[in-house]
Parts: C-alpha cells; sequence; structure tokens
C-alpha cells in the first residue's frame, strides 16, 4: 500500500472514531428568554434557569460533548439578535444544536406555528410582524446548518393577538420530580446516537400557552419527564418517541388542572446513526455568563427540591404521630428506611433549594447570598435533628424519645422553606 493511501486509509479511520466517540462533537445551546416581560417574565426566567443550570450541562457531561452556550434574556432578547445568531451559526457536521424559546407568541395564519415576539409584545400589528419570527422559518434555518441533530422547541402562545394571555397563577401544583442521577448511556442514545431534526411547538393553533411562577408548563413536563426517563435506574430501550409523546401528556394534564386546554405538537425526521457508540465523560465547559437583570430570589428556586420536601412532610407528619414507646423497635426500623433512603437528599439540601445561576450579575450576589442566608441555617438544623435521631439506630427506645422530641422542630423548618418559597 502507497504512502498516500495508508494515510487517506488513516483519516477515515480517525474520523470514524471522531464520529463515533464525540471527540470534538459541541452542543449550541441557545436560549432565548423574554425575561422582561412583566406578566411572564419571572415564569421564562425560571424556565431559562432550569435550562442553563440543569439540561445544558447534563447534555454535555452525560454526552462528551462541548458546550456552547448562547443566552438572550432581557434587553437581549430580540429579532435582530436572533438574526444575527441565524446568520453566524456554523456548527460542524457532528455537532448538536438546541434551541429553545420562551416568551409570548401569536399565529399569524401563514402556518400552524407560532410566531415568536421577540422583545415588545404589546405593540401594534405592524411592529408586532416587525418583532417576530415564525418558529418553523426558524428551525428550517437552523436545519439547514446541516449539524447531525438539530433540535427546536417555541413555548409561546398560538393564538391571534386579539387574544390575552393568561397570567400566571400560582393555584397549580405541578409534580416535580425529585433529583435524580442521570445515565450517560440513554443521553448518549438521545443526544449522540440520533441525527436528524426535531421541533415542538407548546401549543396548538388557537390555543394559549400556559405558565405559572414556576416556569412554563411545557418546560416543566420537559424537566420532569428527562428526569424520569434518563435516570441511572430505568431500565430498557430509550426512543425519541415516547419521551416526546410523555412531554406531551404532562403538558395537557397540567393545563386541563389549571382550567386549560394546551396540547403541545411536534414533527421529527429522526434516525439513528448508522454506527454510535457511548462517549467517554468528561467536565462539561462552563456555562457562558452574560448580562442580565437582579431577579427576585424566587427565580433561582430549584422546583425539584421543592418537590422532595412536599413529598416528604405527609411521611414526616405521619412518623411525628405515630412515635410511641410502645412501639419502638418497629418506629426505628420506618424511620431508619425513610432516613436511609433520604439521606442525600437532605444532606445536599442547602446547595440544592437554589440555583446559583452563573449569569447572576455580580453586583446581585450579595444580596442574594443574604436573602438565602436563612435557608442554610435551616437545612443546617434540619440536618443536625436527622443526625440526633439516627445515632440511636441500635436503641429503639432512644430513638423514639430524640424522634418525639426532634421531629416537630425539623418538620417546622421544613414548613417555613416551602411557605416561603413554594410560591
Amino acid at each position: 500500500m502507497s504512502h498516500q493511501l495508508r494515510f487517506t486509509a488513516l483519516w477515515a479511520l480517525l474520523l470514524c472514531l471522531t464520529t463515533q466517540w464525540g471527540v470534538g462533537q459541541t452542543l449550541h445551546f441557545i436560549v432565548f428568554a423574554d425575561t422582561d416581560d412583566p406578566t411572564i417574565g419571572q415564569a421564562g426566567l425560571k424556565t431559562h434557569t432550569y435550562l442553563a443550570q440543569d439540561l445544558a450541562p447534563a447534555m454535555a457531561k452525560q454526552t462528551g460533548m462541548n458546550l456552547a452556550f448562547s443566552e438572550y434574556i432581557g434587553q437581549r432578547c430580540r429579532a435582530s439578535e436572533l438574526d444575527a445568531l441565524l446568520t453566524k451559526l456554523t456548527p460542524g457536521p457532528t455537532d448538536v444544536v438546541f434551541f429553545y424559546f420562551t416568551g409570548h407568541g401569536w399565529n399569524n395564519r401563514q402556518n400552524e406555528y407560532p410566531s415568536l415576539i421577540l422583545g415588545n409584545a404589546n405593540t401594534d400589528r405592524v411592529s408586532l410582524e416587525t418583532s417576530s419570527r415564525n418558529l418553523l422559518d426558524v428551525y428550517e434555518r437552523l436545519r439547514a446548518k446541516n449539524a447531525r441533530l438539530t433540535i427546536a422547541i417555541g413555548e409561546a402562545c398560538n393564538k391571534e393577538r386579539s387574544d390575552a394571555p393568561p397570567r400566571p397563577s400560582s393555584s397549580r401544583a405541578p409534580d416535580y420530580m425529585k433529583t435524580t442521577t442521570y445515565s450517560p448511556e440513554r443521553f448518549g442514545r438521545l443526544f449522540r446516537e440520533y441525527q436528524g431534526g426535531l421541533l415542538m411547538a407548546s401549543s396548538q393553533r388557537g390555543q394559549l400557552s400556559v405558565c405559572d411562577p414556576k416556569g412554563g408548563l411545557l418546560s416543566i413536563a420537559l424537566q420532569n419527564t428527562l428526569r424520569r426517563m434518563l435516570a441511572d435506574d430505568q431500565k430498557g430501550p430509550i426512543a425519541w418517541e415516547p419521551v416526546l409523546q410523555a412531554v406531551v401528556t404532562e403538558t395537557e394534564a397540567a393545563a386541563q388542572q389549571a382550567g386549560q386546554q394546551q396540547n403541545p405538537f411536534f414533527k421529527t425526521d429522526l434516525r439513528l446513526s448508522v454506527a454510535s457508540k457511548p462517549a467517554p465523560m468528561r467536565p462539561a465547559d462552563p456555562v457562558v455568563a452574560s448580562a442580565s437583570p437582579c431577579a427576585s430570589v424566587d427565580a433561582y428556586v430549584n422546583e425539584t427540591a421543592l418537590a422532595g420536601i412536599r413529598e416528604d412532610l405527609p411521611l414526616l407528619r405521619d412518623m411525628n404521630e405515630r412515635v410511641n414507646s410502645n412501639n419502638a423497635e418497629s418506629y426505628a426500623r420506618a424511620f431508619l428506611t425513610f432516613y436511609s433512603n433520604q439521606k442525600k437528599f437532605y444532606d445536599n439540601l442547602g446547595q440544592m433549594v437554589f440555583y446559583e445561576s452563573s449569569t447572576m450579575p455580580e453586583r446581585c450576589r450579595p444580596e442574594f447570598q443574604q436573602n438565602i442566608s436563612w435557608i442554610r441555617e435551616s437545612t443546617d438544623e434540619i440536618n443536625e435533628r436527622y443526625q440526633l435521631i439516627q445515632k440511636f439506630a441500635q436503641k429503639p427506645l432512644q430513638l423514639a424519645a430524640q424522634a418525639r422530641s426532634e421531629l416537630p422542630s425539623l418538620i417546622t423548618r421544613l414548613e417555613e422553606i416551602l411557605e416561603e418559597l413554594d410560591k
């Protein structure tokens, strides 16, 4: 074999391995969020925080891809910024593009997809046309970049502009999943082994897209579904179709609970790559910070952590009511089983309650830290009281007595956290 032929064969082999193992692949994660809007801005910021602090880093870490994070919030959520991005974005043929918009939208009767309003939503029709970009058009322009996998999700109303969107309501109690450990294999299956495109809108033409102070219903459903279906304790195959159907079903159920009809829809041309193997793990690149407005403490609350508290409180109240020296042995077993299952959660509760977003302006951090100091103190106290009870693991009578003493205050602290943060 000639030197030239050997070089060509070696280069082809290296290219194949690069494609299979994720080396050099980049995840272009793009978020547009109208966080300045007076009605849905806070909900949009919660969705942005989940995407920036949870999903984007997790996708990069679990798949071994380099993270290129771009965010356009506040005054940067503008049509000119989106146009510039669509012009300059140049993904490689093995890269992934993930685009997410959360904000106001409307249907201009050109197709079934919403037009995304980038900026002032309360303007005249002519100005609205200028400041809007249709979701389908955005997707097609991204798809034309020829990345291996392109995903575009628009969370926006899809009605005509004569219909005002509902104000966020806190009456709904969404069923958030508890914090879990992601599975690299399952993440890799969805984001490394598939190629093609996926387009998803949060509501059908003629429908509103509902949100509450905890975020948009679609983003909450997406968060729950990915945490559930990409967890490391899940068995069996994973594919995009059941994931997307689960997101649709959960969004529809939450909207119905809020007294609305909202039916997300999607289209795909996804297919499995010919050859793909799990990528080696590597640390995700840090999320790039940019200017963003000071936000309230509520904007950085980790709803998953609150869900864990919400789920555990009835169990703790029941244990508090049942504590009795006459059933000390069975009570001790029940308490220790509960605590062993939840220990990791409570050990890290102080760090989990908030996303300390890297996008938070430095000028906002001192006030933020001051405002959440009571949370650290409360979670430290909760852990101390758990420790005081469980140290009598081998002495059921003393454990029951200690539980009778410590559980009321422990429960009170958890209730205070929920009352203050579960808006």
